[in-house]
């Protein structure tokens, strides 16, 4: 193996660790509380090593919420923008976020992190999506607005959803969301 492979094997090994080691804390520690001498001595690792990677705690944790919302929202957005059927796009998501309702949680439950802001940012595409869906009459200030409304109002269905351990099984969520961005567009 080539001393460049060595090292970028080595460096995803130590973000690894660190991501994992921030997840564990995270059940019993909110990240207000973590330090990074406590996060590292969890990940074995030293501070000179952690700082290689990461900035603060936060950091880690945007980066595994960012891998999240790419497994789950802009998956959606692909599959969709790709012809798929949406009912079944955001059920598949929503069976991935069920599966991996524990880290859901973990990351909901985190006041530092704003996870609509952080998929406005990360899905500039949902905003078009639902705007050429809209009547052509109307302004381009009002069909942000309701692209604004379809999208938070969605991460809030999904939140509660998240928080009440998915009592509604995904396809009944997915119609949920649906059925009420739907008759938010056609009004």
């Amino acid at each position: 193996m080539s001393e460049k492979n060595n090292g970028n094997h080595r460096s995803k090994l130590t973000k690894r660790l660190i991501r994992e080691a921030l997840l564990k804390m995270l059940k019993t520690y909110n990240i207000n509380k973590l330090t990074i001498r406590e996060l590292c001595q969890v990940a074995g690792i030293n501070r000179t090593t952690f700082y290689n990677h990461y900035g603060s705690q936060y950091d880690v944790l945007n980066e595994i919420a960012e891998t999240f919302i790419q497994s789950t929202s802009f998956t959606v957005i692909n599959n969709i923008t790709a012809g798929r059927n949406i009912y079944e796009c955001l059920t598949q998501v929503l069976q991935y976020i069920k599966e991996n309702l524990e880290f859901a949680k973990l990351v909901l439950d985190q006041n530092n992190y704003d996870l609509i802001t952080h998929i406005s940012i990360s899905l500039p595409e949902f905003d078009h999506m639902v705007i050429k869906h809209l009547p052509v009459n109307l302004d381009l200030d009002e069909k942000k607005a309701i692209a604004s409304f379809v999208q938070y109002g969605s991460v809030r269905l999904l939140k509660e959803w998240i928080l009440s351990d998915c009592l509604k099984s995904p396809e009944e969520e997915a119609r949920l969301i649906l059925y009420i961005a739907g008759r938010t567009i056609g009004n």
